[in-house]
């Protein structure tokens, strides 16, 4: 054992009498440590065990430096002898710093600064080895990386390829992937090695750092990926994923539809890769902006023709199974006419034209010329109104009050210039911007930036300017959003300037925190809630939330007309009902300031005043200097944290009490819309903040906790915002529950979906959902999918949220629910809002055995009774639900 660490060396070490001499302030063990230069087996041990002794009196301290220094300088082989040591440390395996293993090895590392010439001749390729062998024997990845770096495993790194596949075969994949990407032996290994195994068992971070540095490997994962989401079983493929690479600790509920989509859009956006690397996904994301497309058309009417022929267009592309979807969907909605139109324009087959379809062109073969998209935008308007409700009185918007020639593009950069020149010397103005909506991979770009003064609009067309002049964007954040002198109005500042920063660069000095920037949402916040403003328009459909629409109309008396916000912004020219709807969205913040500040001067309400309040409220979040656990629980516990009394004197029932929770209490929110609570949750990657816009638009009560409670309150009416105490999750539900005066019943448990909050069920019979699961298999051979949810943007894949458990139901459902009498369109597999039926969620057995099921209107999710609603009343709710 003594020779297999002692390796042959030249090296020339001190003699162990010149290394032993004392400092006055070494303890006097270190005068009977000997050092046993000729390291027999029995010596070396002895000294090993002297080591820990005095290490278990001073642990990190000079003292230990000095006597493992001393040891390394009396060592015939330092190297040999430094893996002997850390070998024989009995913590070796432990995942700490504070190690006596890896104070050998950092101790070393030090002392070998300025020796490694002279030691080289020490470092032979079987030490290497054996260095690699200690090195993935213990999980401290730092700790690892040091032994690489110490005995500079990288200069021989091919050395160790074999080593690392012999990791793979034992199944150590986390060793295997970290082995390769210190020694940088990426080109050596497929995705399938270990980046498969460990995606499959939720372990993609370890993954990460490997795939940082090889763009090569990105797009493999992210295509491999994206071809799993392409076949029409996901899991049965991955099932034979897993059986061919043998891999183990799979985790199952990551391997559906949703958490693999999420994860391939994260990937992508990540390494910003093109789309053509997930030609799947985004066919998936683009059926799921059709199903919004046509929803927003014919169930909200809030898409104009034109911005619904452009995006319709531009949605299905050249897809032939998107261009029928699209015929099939738009006359579903009782729209044969669209859907005819559409027929001829993609040149579908007849034999796929739905029935009625057929017979419209039979009956008169040139209808299809005079109806659908092209006839909708060039009748400007009237077939849409006609194609809706013709009974119903036309709704009068907001119009743009200056001619249209006071619209000005700025596409150039003579007029950028003119521009500039103008706006140097304005007082105030109103800022709005525009960008195309993504349901893809790709990121949203800034199209456009409206400035509206008193007499122009000025519209800078970022998608020609945006990488052009950059001293002009640079001039622009000087003059204008740096100059605290111009007040600048927006509505929802925030959003507005974190897009401009992220797509203008050179833009500089835009931020909306300081003097100069006044977002009308906390004006209006602020002068409703304060103040008991009054409006000189009341609601004129008793809406609640606060849209900049809604706020135009109880200032000017109509609303905005927002049929053309959803659009393809991106498209040159601009139509002109486009530059309108631009120009106007940002012109109206100007009118509603004008009308705010005489109607608070009417009302003896100090508006200025207010202003410069707001003005100096806006601040940036800022980042919070790290600290230890101890430390901030400590700072938690120091600090005072009182919340007001509740809004709620008498008990409300669970269906009343509207509740967004924050970040960090996802558990307790997930908790109380077991309840019956209705209950907004944040997802990851938001900021707190949003728990203010959220709770003002819709009426809800904050629950938070912490420090985050004091940045929160503040912003929202007194007791609309509660931080829990506990730190047990069954605690922490009743803290909620008896603040705000809750009282849950056996009907309210689970009264509302688990997934998307909805409250509205379909109940359908046995029968039904068995034609349900006929359609769905249908058109999962249509579109090869097993979808889960289509349009939803990427999340953290290993969000609590991204579970889907393969019984097809979360909870059961209970005594009561509301059904909605129009049933479901069994043929698309769809509620009547178009929301996909996840009838292949519920497992045959189920669909043999239960008698009734219970669909959400707005997610599809499936449920029935089950044995979890009893389990749940008896355990975690025993102490909460009454009678």
């Amino acid at each position: 054992m003594a020779s297999r660490w002692r390796g042959d060396c030249d090296w020339n070490p001190e003699g162990p009498s010149n290394s032993q001499q004392q400092d006055p302030d070494v303890p006097t063990q270190l005068n009977h440590c000997k050092f046993p230069t000729d390291e027999p087996a029995n010596a070396t041990t002895l000294w090993i065990n002297q080591l820990k002794y005095i290490w278990g009196l001073w642990k990190k301290s000079d003292t230990m430096t000095q006597v493992l220094h001393e040891y390394f300088a009396s060592a015939p082989n330092p190297y040999a002898a430094t893996l002997h040591i850390t070998f024989n440390c009995e913590d070796i395996r432990q995942n700490k710093a504070s190690s006596l293993a890896y104070t050998v090895m950092e101790e070393f590392s030090r002392w070998t600064a300025h020796k490694e010439i002279e030691l080289k001749q020490c470092l032979t390729v079987d030490l290497k080895h054996e260095a690699f062998g200690l090195a993935t024997q213990q999980r401290n990845i730092s700790l690892t990386k040091m032994v690489f770096r110490i005995y500079h495993l990288r200069d021989d790194k091919e050395l160790f390829v074999e080593p690392i596949r012999e990791l793979i075969s034992r199944q150590q994949y986390k060793e295997a992937c970290q082995c390769a990407t210190i020694l940088e032996l990426h080109q050596h290994f497929t995705v399938e090695d270990f980046i498969i195994p460990l995606v499959f068992q939720d372990k993609l971070s370890v993954a990460e750092e490997f795939l940082l540095d090889s763009p090569e490997h990105q797009w493999l994962l992210v295509s491999f990926l994206d071809a799993l989401l392409g076949k029409r079983n996901i899991r049965n493929e991955a099932d034979l994923i897993i059986q061919r690479l043998q891999i183990h600790d799979v985790k199952v509920e990551k391997l559906y539809h949703k958490p693999l989509s999420k994860l391939v859009a994260r990937l992508t956006k990540a390494y910003t890769l093109p789309p053509e690397c997930c030609p799947n996904l985004n066919q998936k994301r683009n059926e799921g902006a059709l199903q919004f497309l046509i929803h927003k058309r014919y169930i909200e009417n809030s898409l104009g023709p034109e911005s619904w022929s452009e995006m319709a267009r531009e949605t299905v592309g050249n897809n032939g199974d998107l261009q029928l979807e699209l015929v099939i969907c738009v006359n579903s909605y009782g729209d044969p006419h669209e859907a005819l139109y559409w027929a001829n324009t993609y040149g579908i087959p007849k034999h796929k034209w739905p029935y009625n379809v057929r017979m419209l062109q039979e009956e008169d073969p040139g209808v299809s010329q005079q109806q659908g998209a092209v006839a909708l935008v060039s009748s400007d308007y009237q077939v849409e109104e006609e194609s809706w409700d013709d009974e119903l009185t036309p709704v009068r918007y907001h119009t743009f009050p200056l001619p249209q020639s006071s619209i000005i593009v700025v596409d150039t950069q003579e007029s950028f210039e003119q521009f500039l020149d103008y706006v140097k010397d304005v007082p105030m103005v109103g800022i709005d911007s525009e960008w195309k909506p993504y349901f893809g991979t790709r990121r949203n770009e800034l199209a456009l930036i409206q400035i509206a003064t008193r007499e122009r609009v000025y519209i800078l067309d970022v998608c020609n300017l945006g990488s052009e002049c950059p001293e002009l964007w640079h001039g622009l954040g000087l003059i204008l959003f740096a100059n605290e002198t111009i007040i600048k109005l927006g509505f929802g500042l925030i959003m507005d300037m974190n897009m401009m920063k992220q797509s203008l660069p050179h833009l500089g000095g835009a931020s909306c925190s300081g003097s100069g920037c006044m977002d009308l949402v906390l004006l209006w916040q602020k002068l409703a809630q304060d103040h008991s403003f009054v409006f000189p328009f009341a609601d004129e459909d008793g809406a609640s939330g606060e849209s900049l629409s809604r706020l135009v109309q109880l200032c000017l008396g109509q609303r905005l007309d927002k049929s053309d916000q959803f659009s393809n912004w991106e498209r040159r020219p601009l139509r002109d009902s486009q530059k309108l709807y631009a120009a106007l969205d940002a012109y109206c913040l100007l009118e509603v300031y004008e009308v705010l500040s005489r109607s608070a001067h009417e009302q003896n309400i100090p508006f200025y005043e207010i202003c410069s309040e707001v003005m100096t409220s806006i601040k940036s979040p800022r980042k919070m200097a790290k600290h230890s656990k101890k430390h901030i629980k400590r700072e938690l516990q120091n600090t005072v944290i009182q919340a007001t009394p509740s809004p709620h004197t008498e008990p409300i029932p669970a269906s009343q009490l509207r509740v967004v929770c924050d970040t960090m209490v996802q558990g307790l929110g997930k908790m109380l819309r077991k309840c019956g609570v209705d209950t907004v949750i944040l997802k990851n990657e938001e900021d707190h903040d949003v728990c203010v816009r959220i709770a003002n638009q819709q009426h809800r009560v904050i629950v938070t906790r912490g420090l985050v409670y004091n940045r929160l309150y503040q912003h929202v009416p007194q007791g609309h915002c509660y931080p829990v105490m506990s730190d047990v999750l069954e605690e922490q539900l009743e803290e909620v529950l008896k603040y705000f005066n809750v009282f849950v019943t056996k009907q309210d448990v689970f009264s509302r979906c688990q997934v998307c909050n909805g409250g509205d069920f379909v109940v359908v019979t046995q029968e039904v959902m068995r034609q349900l699961a006929q359609s769905s298999q249908q058109m999962a051979q249509m579109h090869a999918g097993d979808d889960y949810s289509k349009w939803e943007e990427a999340e953290g894949f290993s969000s609590e949220s991204d579970a889907y458990s393969e019984e097809g139901t979360a909870p059961p459902c209970v005594l009561q629910y509301r059904s909605i009498p129009s049933g479901v369109i069994v043929e698309l597999c769809q509620t009547r809002k178009g929301v996909t039926i996840h009838a292949d969620a519920v497992p045959t057995g189920v669909l043999e055995q239960v008698q009734k099921f219970y669909i959400c209107e707005n997610c599809g999710k499936c449920y029935w009774d089950g044995s979890h609603f009893e389990r749940l009343i008896g355990g975690r709710l025993q102490n909460i639900v009454t009678q």
